[in-house]
């Protein structure tokens, strides 16, 4: 069996791809009917509850320690919780649980084993958290054939759906914590990612987040003071403010009136669509600024797109595709809510068949070429002027697998090894990430300028690989990359913590 995972920031799902060419959802291994897992996750001993269960569990104790939102620090290494028995739980780790959950699901409904999978990832995801990704699959055992970026997940089941060939394609991805822009083209041959862009920090935590000021605001009013809460009042303001986006969601809803009890306070709060949209605008331009980035970065205009495809539960709010329609404004150009909450899960199972070698057999394009996503270099020094300087070696939205190879010089006549700092960056001198240092050697020689060639590769799924040859034999130099110490040090101890971690999802 193949399959494909929506590892969410809020939700995830597990789909393949039955018999007939279409992608199934997999419930829970308890209750088929109940197919999204909540990314959310409560440690207990050697007990790890996640999904569902929680939100249960959390009505007898709002106090319990759930741990939420971990997919936004995948790559950053240190630990997210620290457990009674004083063991430490990096973002992989949590990430490899709830994996763990949705195979377990996977093979109790089918009874089969999974012989291969495919998971998504935001489309802005650097090397550092996509190795994260693939390390939480490593941690249970999981065979990834591939990662998959969300809004070409989307776009690949919204095209094969529709057999919507020959056309320009814009994807506009708002999740639960993460929004990306993903602009494509797609033919019965295949699917061909020209651009790509996001944001990490904005998704429907961030929406939420807005509704709950607006009912602290009132509870203010009300009181003539600030509310002070407790881990019972945050819960349900969380889960109200959730509640009250969706609803102003539904067609037709222009307020909500809702009794909501914070503390020992209670109140009839009243949010409306006008408001919400007021304070969700500024957010909204972030969006539009990004996606207008993104289309102008390949040289075309908001006019050669033939559609645009909404894409996660928060791209759902009304004024999004209000907003979309005034940018994107000619009668041919369609906005498209294509299965909001299933598509990505849909898009990856299809995708796990088209890396098995079996596409054929589902009459599934069997080609899909993505573009980097960042911006590669090596932050160096100018010999000429001193000054540090990053050397782009591979530029964002060149297709993939791209590779670049220059050749660097020792600068001492001692020197024995030589290290370079490898960062990705969307635009120079902002967000630059640095991945690790890329050690090279020994050297096959002591002494002042004696060149190295190093190749660096964005592969195909978005990962950074490298190759270090010495310039004058032709022949490969021992290397090292990245501070393995901390990552080494925790993947062996979290892949016995997660093997010895009892998966509890259902009542």
């Amino acid at each position: 069996m193949y399959i494909g995972i929506d590892l969410g920031t809020t939700f995830s799902l597990v789909a393949t791809v039955g018999k007939n060419g279409e992608p199934i959802l997999l419930p829970d291994v308890s209750n088929k009917n109940m197919f999204h897992t909540p990314s959310a996750i409560h440690i207990e001993g050697d007990v790890a509850y996640i999904g569902n269960i929680i939100e249960a569990r959390l009505e007898q104790n709002p106090g319990l320690p759930v741990i939420r939102f971990f997919k936004r620090s995948f790559g950053e290494k240190k630990p997210l919780y620290i457990d009674g028995d004083q063991s430490m739980w990096f973002p992989e780790s949590l990430a490899a649980l709830v994996l763990k959950k949705l195979m377990i699901d996977a093979e109790t409904y089918t009874s089969q084993p999974i012989e291969g999978a495919v998971i998504t990832i935001p489309a802005h995801f650097n090397d550092l958290q996509r190795k994260c990704v693939l390390n939480a699959a490593s941690l249970v055992g999981l065979p990834v054939l591939g990662l998959l970026e969300e809004p070409v997940a989307a776009a690949i089941h919204y095209g094969i759906t529709n057999k919507k060939y020959d056309k320009t394609i814009l994807v506009y991805d708002l999740g639960g914590g993460t929004f990306d822009v993903t602009l494509l083209t797609m033919n019965a041959e295949g699917i061909y990612v020209m651009a790509k862009d996001g944001l990490t920090e904005l998704g429907g935590k961030e929406f939420d987040e807005k509704i709950g000021s607006l009912i602290l605001a009132q509870f203010k009013e009300d009181l003539g003071h600030d509310l002070t809460l407790d881990a019972r009042g945050l819960l349900h303001l969380r889960s109200v403010s959730e509640q009250i986006k969706i609803e102003l969601s539904i067609p037709g809803t222009s307020f909500v009136d809702k009794v909501c009890v914070l503390g020992r306070h209670q109140l009839e709060i009243h949010v409306s669509r006008k408001s919400f949209e007021t304070e969700i605008d500024e957010l909204l331009i972030q969006t539009e600024n990004v996606m207008d980035r993104c289309i102008r970065s390949v040289g075309i205009e908001t006019a050669d797109v033939d559609s645009i495809i909404l894409v996660g539960g928060s791209s759902m709010i009304p004024c999004i595709k209000r907003r979309l329609r005034a940018i994107f404004s000619s009668p041919e150009q369609e906005i498209i809510a294509h299965e909001p909450m299933k598509a990505v899960t849909y898009g990856a199972a299809l995708h796990a068949v088209q890396l098995s070698g079996k596409s054929v057999d589902f009459e599934i394009p069997p080609e899909l070429t993505g573009v980097t996503g960042h911006n590669l270099g090596v932050r160096a020094i100018n010999p000429n002027t001193g000054r540090v300087l990053i050397d782009n070696l591979v530029k964002k939205n060149m297709p993939l697998p791209s590779t670049s190879e220059k050749t660097y010089f020792t600068t001492s006549a001692d020197q024995k090894r030589m290290k370079l700092e490898i960062v990705q960056y969307l635009k120079p001198g902002e967000n630059e990430i640095s991945l690790g240092n890329l050690v090279i050697g020994p050297l096959p020689s002591v002494g002042a300028n004696y060149p190295i060639d190093v190749k660096i590769e964005s592969r195909k799924d978005g990962t950074v690989w490298f190759k270090a040859i010495d310039n004058k034999t032709g022949v490969e130099i021992e290397k090292i990359f990245g501070d393995d110490e901390v990552g080494s040090y925790s993947l062996l101890k979290q892949r016995a913590l997660v093997s010895s971690t009892t998966i509890i999802g259902s009542l």
